[in-house]
């Protein structure tokens, strides 16, 4: 028995040695040479910010980014990040997680040397790496250009661009029309208009408006299923090439248009003393005596769709019930699906609606911005064009802007001028000012100018 079990333990120790021999010559290395993913660690970032005396500065902040994978392009060989890292990121000494085929190693510069890649040493990507990845085998190689993109500039940064003033016209409304800038306001004596394309530097072209009565009402003029309308004291006009006007309804008493909607397919019109709508322009119907504290002077005109939900209007109306345009500033809100407007009780609020000589509300970046000449915020008397007061909640509260970001060109500081103010389908914020310093300001947050 002991001497089968010897030749047996002998005999399985001759195969397994075989066996090992045999493993150890069939070994092949891989010939695959890639670079399967890619992420970078943490980075940082500097903001701008408040002290506390309310100076501006800049805050650090670190950021992980880990979880964010870069695009590998394997056909052209390129490796980065579509999402750009934010402004002032500092990207001169990042640490990177890598996967690959084979072993890699990082080009260091035009000599043609490379250094093996270490996980625990940090890499300059100020600008762009090349990495090569190595089969096992030693036999095939590949290259692969890394970028690490950076904002050049601060997206929610909103920059401004001077252009010349109109020549003689007194701005009061402006809106975008068939691809258009049109200012609406008054040159000697007579109403007119001035278009300019929305490309390119503005390039005026004025008239005088054709068939508006004196009485008309330019400050609200409004676009609605493709024509403009302004009321005047014997009813509604009607245009389609912002210049040659007809009334399209005729009727007393018109004071101004307080809101229209494509999308709900209504033009609401209000008197001194009742509230109108129209669905077409031409037939008017009553919606009922006008509520106490209405504003249907001064006043600035939004509506959009929610965003939560796709079928339903938000009408926004600010101004004064008074027709001297006294005491404070009211807002008042509808919905499309509601049956009457309702009214923002700001009594007791720190940061209502601001007071300004010429208030004009416009709808920018889903939000609401008032900007105007001098008034009273909060009992506090400010300058013309300080700031803008910007609601994020529909009217109920208005705050100024912090930190370096939606600023008034510097240079309408404190100027008591007429303006007109309007936003146009490629997110441009445009502020007309007339008088003797007059002049045409684009403005735009730059991460709403970004291509997608």
């Amino acid at each position: 028995m002991k001497k089968r079990l010897a030749i047996y333990l002998a005999t399985a120790m001759l195969f397994m040695t075989v066996s090992c021999i045999e493993d150890e010559d069939d070994v092949v290395l891989s010939p695959y040479a890639m670079m399967d993913s890619f992420s970078i660690g943490s980075v940082s970032s500097e903001y701008p910010s408040f002290t506390a005396e309310g100076l501006d500065t800049f805050v650090t902040k670190t950021i992980d980014f880990s979880s964010r994978r870069f695009t590998i392009d394997q056909v052209a060989g390129e490796v980065y990040n579509v999402d750009s890292l934010p402004f002032a990121t500092k990207v001169d000494k990042l640490l990177v997680n890598m996967q690959v085929t084979g072993y890699a190693s990082i080009y260091v510069d035009s000599i043609g040397l490379y250094d093996y890649f270490s996980s625990s040493d940090s890499i300059d990507f100020s600008y762009p790496r090349k990495f090569r990845i190595t089969s096992a085998d030693s036999e095939y190689s590949r290259d692969y250009i890394v970028k690490v993109n950076v904002h050049q500039v601060e997206p929610e940064l909103m920059v401004w661009k001077k252009q010349a003033a109109i020549d003689g016209l007194c701005p009061l409304r402006a809106l975008e029309f068939d691809g258009s800038m049109c200012l609406f306001g008054e040159k000697d004596g007579k109403w007119a208009v001035a278009k300019s394309e929305l490309s390119g530097a503005p390039s005026w072209q004025q008239a005088f408006a054709e068939g508006l009565p004196s009485t008309a009402n330019l400050a609200t003029v409004q676009l609605f299923k493709g024509a403009l309308y302004a009321v005047a004291a014997d009813g509604l006009y009607t245009s389609t090439d912002a210049v040659n006007w007809s009334q399209c309804y005729n009727g007393n008493g018109l004071v101004a248009i307080v809101g229209s909607s494509d999308a709900d397919g209504k033009m609401w019109v209000a008197s001194a003393d009742e509230l109108f709508f129209t669905t077409d322009g031409v037939n008017i119907e009553s919606a009922g005596s006008l509520p106490t504290g209405f504003p249907v002077y001064g006043v600035s005109i939004a509506s959009y769709i929610l965003s939560h939900h796709s079928g339903i209007v938000r009408y926004m109306l600010v101004g004064y019930a008074d027709e001297s345009m006294d005491g404070n500033v009211v807002v008042w809100s509808k919905l499309s699906t509601d049956e009457g407007w309702a009214r923002y009780e700001n009594s007791d609020n720190p940061y209502a609606c601001p007071a300004l000589k010429g208030l004009s509300v416009v709808r920018y970046d889903d939000c609401l911005y008032a900007l105007g000449g001098a008034g009273v915020v909060n009992g506090v008397d400010v300058d013309a064009f300080s700031s803008f007061y910007i609601s994020k909640d529909n009217g109920i509260t208005w705050k100024t802007p912090a930190g370096f970001y939606q600023r008034m060109p510097a240079a309408l500081n404190g100027k008591d001028v007429p303006f007109a103010v309007a936003v146009d389908s490629n997110n441009m914020m445009w502020i007309i000012s007339g008088g003797e310093e007059g002049a045409v300001w684009e403005g735009i947050i730059n991460r709403l100018g970004f291509k997608n």
